[in-house]
């Protein structure tokens, strides 16, 4: 079997993407959204 053969068949993808993307999304849109915050309160007019 192959490993390389099965790499970015739609089954695969489908298994591993939610398992990436979720936490991603979890952690990186919070710490944008508070970055931004931060900038805002912090900025001189």
């Amino acid at each position: 079997m192959d490993l390389w053969a099965y790499a970015m068949t739609s089954e695969f993808a489908a298994n591993w993407l939610p398992a990436v993307f979720v936490p991603l999304i979890g952690l990186v849109t919070p710490a944008v959204f508070i970055v931004l915050v931060g900038r805002h309160i912090t900025a001189t007019d």
